[in-house]
């Protein structure tokens, strides 16, 4: 069997079980994970997985070969991503793995991964696929570990709500792998809590776990109405995304709550905030006036994360829902700490208003979700480039992950996904009318330089 190349992203590998990815592949990506190991001198790495059903055969394959290459493994089993993360930022090794699909349909699975404090590329982890040749003479050992109790403390020693009790929260885990720790953590920070799909089951029987889809919101909605509560949380199946829904049951996009975020920590520390490609000139706007430095990175784990360590930023978050806080955190990804987040910053709000009242605040303009066009992990990033080398939009031009368009009255923004076979597109106008117009440019061009593409929007 031949490994399939096109699984090796620029921040992490993902494919289909088991077409894919699947046990043999992922026997060979332990052996480079451990090749890169041995070259940072590190002897050991925690691993887990998400609630995937193809997840606990894909560990098992993952620690015997990491083991037969020499690596002592730690295994804290069925866990999130941000789980993950927090083992790899207090272990002796700051190593560790995940093996997750993330947001993507239940047969997929993939890794994500991080060695020496640092998140691994699935492109380097092919390059060194491509280059192995020794092989380990010494075996390393296995252990288990429950990481729960430690995380939750740690979350909870964090999180300073005000009046806990006041807030009831809705929370949809989406029958993802956050349902095995949200519960008790927002019923340990003092909130009422009402739970909706909060069984891990990889089949994922109720709705997807993609809180960027408004299609899978709608129960959270509801339930947020009939129980009068004061938010709604909902989180993706590796929990490292947080999607929220306000009293009156709206949908809030994470750069507008990005903006509330911005503006509590800005009040209590100064430094920089980054934001990926996607989301809104007012947040940037927002951070400036509150004395902040905004810093626009590429979207993805790898490169908000790179961005937040560079400039030791305060915070970082990204349009799918990805926040990271490094202001009394460790700057990764985590959805239910981020709710949590919410919360306490809802809490200590100087005007004591709900978060429907909150978000009215922030400038407003008038934006689309995130909008996909089914290409080929092949073709993505040639369209791209073709697409920046040939346009004749007017504006100004920023190339940093794709082709964003700025204008006076708003901004368009072409890119390639970097976890699945799309094009993302965003658009966000003053007013309807002038969103509408960016759209229609963007897209007259990619159908004037890419005419074989079907522009169906998703």
């Amino acid at each position: 069997m031949e490994v399939n190349k096109s699984i090796f992203r620029e921040n992490d590998i993902r494919g289909i079980y088991p077409e894919q990815l699947n046990e043999f592949t992922i026997s060979k990506i332990a052996k480079a994970i451990a090749v890169k190991c041995k070259k940072e001198n590190i002897e050991s790495i925690s691993v887990g997985r998400d609630g995937r059903l193809s997840g606990e055969s894909l560990l098992s394959s993952f620690c015997d070969s990491l083991i037969d290459s020499g690596i002592n493994v730690t295994n804290i089993g069925m866990v999130t991503s941000p789980m993950l993360y927090f083992e790899a930022k207090t272990n002796k090794t700051k190593s560790g793995i995940i093996i997750t699909g993330s947001h993507n349909p239940k047969n997929h699975n993939g890794l994500k991964m991080v060695v020496n404090d640092r998140p691994v590329s699935g492109i380097e982890i092919l390059s060194l696929i491509e280059s192995m040749e020794s092989k380990s003479t010494s075996k390393g050992e296995l252990k288990t570990k429950d990481i729960k109790e430690k995380y939750l403390e740690e979350v909870i020693n964090s999180i300073s709500i005000k009046n806990p009790s006041n807030y009831k929260v809705v929370i949809d885990c989406g029958n993802g792998a956050a349902g095995c720790v949200a519960p008790d953590l927002f019923k340990r920070v003092g909130c009422e809590v009402v739970e909706l799909f909060t069984e891990v089951d990889g089949n994922f029987p109720n709705h997807h776990p993609d809180p960027s889809k408004l299609e899978n919101l709608q129960d959270l909605i509801d339930s947020v109405i009939s129980n009068e509560a004061d938010l709604g949380l909902a989180f993706d199946g590796d929990g490292d995304r947080v999607g929220l829904i306000t009293n009156t049951g709206e949908n809030i996009f994470p750069d507008k709550y990005m903006m509330m975020l911005s503006e509590n920590i800005l009040s209590k520390q100064s430094g920089a905030i980054v934001f990926d490609v996607k989301c809104s000139n007012h947040l940037a706007e927002l951070i400036t006036k509150n004395h902040g430095v905004p810093l626009m990175a590429p979207t993805g784990h790898f490169h908000i994360k790179r961005t937040i360590k560079e400039n030791n930023a305060l915070l970082g978050g990204e349009m799918s829902g990805h926040i990271f806080f490094n202001d009394k955190w460790y700057g990764f990804d985590d959805g239910p700490y981020s709710g949590a987040r919410i919360i306490e910053a809802l809490s200590e709000h100087k005007e004591n208003k709900n978060i429907s009242d909150i978000m009215k605040t922030y400038p407003k303009s008038f934006s689309t979700p995130e909008l996909n066009i089914n290409v080929t992990d092949e073709n993505k990033f040639q369209i791209i480039e073709k697409f920046i080398a040939e346009n004749e939009l007017e504006g100004e031009k920023n190339t940093i992950d794709g082709l964003r368009v700025n204008y006076k009255n708003g901004w368009g923004l072409l890119r390639a996904s970097n976890t699945s076979p799309k094009l993302v597109l965003r658009f966000e106008g003053n007013t309807i009318e002038d969103m509408n117009n960016i759209q229609s440019e963007f897209l007259s061009e990619l159908s004037r330089i890419s005419p074989n593409i079907v522009i169906n929007l998703t």
